[in-house]
């Protein structure tokens, strides 16, 4: 009897078939021994057996499993095996706390070498694209992570089109992933996409300026945009409120479509739809950065935050500021939503126009090329038309030729039968007289022959009594 090869399942899917397989073990010899006696086998034996009548491939009352179950294991093997790339963009003027937000988010100081320049220096200086590559591990669990920065942006005087690289730079990656997809090697894909834009807004506004409505605007369609209200320790609560929500008025005013939280299912417990609750209350999140350690004066614990004459301001302490709620949202529950976003909402519309503009394109150069080829034609026609006449009135030339050598022969006929007049004066008025009709009948040939041509030639004939 040949073995039947198993999959690498789970030990409580091995402990359970095991258990099974005896219990029909015992199944089958008690029916065995029903039959050897006579007895009649109860259902409780049948059932335990997992025979049924369609050859023991799992009825109604059947507890045989068929393993298809392990499939969301496998699936986490593979993924896990492959590992993760996300990317995220922080986007904002100079000042607001975007590289030491990023630092406190993954605890990882990304920006030792960058050196910030003078003030004269950002008065011309324009906008930048930043990128920093990262790998993080957690419980066996590979994140590879990009940041791209954008410093210069909102620093100088003249901050026409400073938004233009960043629109750029999120075109450039979707048109090289789409031509990555038409390549060759498809398997080995490397996503650049933008996956989250973090905007960051100044909290000495009283709202958004038009830089922000501006870049917001056109960057909505083509990245999952999250407000992040900066340095939230220079405002007060009341304050802060307010804040937020003159934010959100201008966005609904201006219809800019930030990310919006997907609903919670019906399945999920409480405590998931309160975290989510939660963190769609925080929007726009409103968050403090440091890279500092401070122990606090309350609890004595040592935790990243700010030392002021007053007191410590924690950053992951959800009553000073939502930089939890926002780590929580970013990492631990939405990230991948922000990707299928990205991919299938995003990326697809850039994708539909990036094909209607290239058939478009195509249309309208085979109508170019058509029209070339059809006016080619046209000229080739004329020429041929050019030619034919030019031949006809070749021809024309030649018939005029044969006819006035036909009229001399006949004026040389006239002379002899003339001479030949002179010895036979009885003749002489019968040979003129057909000297005149020949003489006519010649000339009206001319003029035919004449008047065909200049019609073939385009100049219309003149009479025979004008000639």
């Amino acid at each position: 009897m040949t073995s039947v090869p198993r999959f690498n399942v789970s030990a409580r899917y091995r402990k359970d078939e095991s258990d099974e397989m005896v219990s029909g073990i015992r199944g089958n010899v008690g029916r065995s021994e029903s039959m050897r006696t006579g007895a009649s086998v109860d259902s409780h034996d049948s059932v335990g057996g997992g025979s049924t009548g369609n050859g023991g491939s799992g009825g109604p009352g059947s507890n045989v499993r068929l393993g298809f179950a392990n499939l969301p294991d496998q699936m986490h093997r593979k993924a896990v095996k492959k590992g993760f790339n996300f990317t995220l963009m922080v986007v904002g003027e100079s000042g607001l706390g975007k590289s030491t937000l990023i630092s406190s988010l993954f605890q990882q100081d990304l920006y030792k070498d960058r050196e910030l320049g003078s003030a004269t220096e950002r008065v011309n200086k324009t906008t930048e694209i930043d990128k920093r590559q990262i790998e993080l591990d957690e419980k066996g669990v590979k994140l590879r992570l990009t940041v791209v920065d954008t410093p210069g942006f909102n620093d100088a005087i003249n901050c026409q089109d400073c938004w233009r690289p960043i629109e750029d730079y999120i075109d450039n990656t979707f048109e090289q992933y789409f031509k990555d997809e038409c390549g060759l090697n498809r398997k080995n894909i490397v996503d650049h996409r933008v996956h989250c834009c973090l905007y960051f807004v100044s909290p000495c506004g009283h709202g958004l300026r038009p830089i922000d409505v501006e870049l917001m605007r056109r960057l909505h369609s083509k990245v999952n945009i999250v407000p992040i209200i900066a340095r939230a320790d220079t405002l007060t609560q009341a304050e802060l409120r307010d804040l937020k929500e003159r934010v959100l008025a201008d966005l609904d005013r201006h219809k800019i479509q930030t990310y919006r939280m997907p609903d919670t299912d019906s399945d999920d417990d409480e405590e998931t739809r309160r975290q989510e609750s939660d963190i769609r209350a925080c929007i726009p999140f409103a968050v403090i950065g440091s890279n500092c350690v401070v122990e606090s004066a309350d609890t004595g614990r040592r935790t990243r935050g700010r030392q002021y004459p007053w007191g410590v301001v924690e950053v992951e302490n959800p009553k000073h500021c939502d930089f939890a709620k926002l780590r929580i949202f970013l990492l631990g529950t939405h990230m991948q939503d922000l990707k299928d976003i990205t991919k299938e909402v995003h990326y697809e519309n850039y994708r539909a126009k990036y094909i209607t503009e290239r058939m478009s394109k195509r249309k309208g150069a085979v109508r170019d090329d058509f029209e070339t080829r059809k006016s080619k034609n046209t000229t080739e026609a004329n020429f041929e038309a050019i030619v034919d006449t030019e031949g006809l009135l070749k021809e024309k030339e030649d018939e005029i030729r044969r006819m006035q050598q036909m009229l001399q022969q006949l004026q040389q006929q006239q002379q002899s039968s003339a001479s030949t007049a002179a010895t036979v004066p009885t003749s002489v008025s019968a040979a003129s007289a057909a000297g005149d009709a020949s003489g006519h009948a010649a000339a009206a040939a001319v003029a035919a022959s004449n008047s065909g041509s200049a019609s073939a030639a385009g100049v219309p004939a003149a009479s025979a009594n004008g000639q």
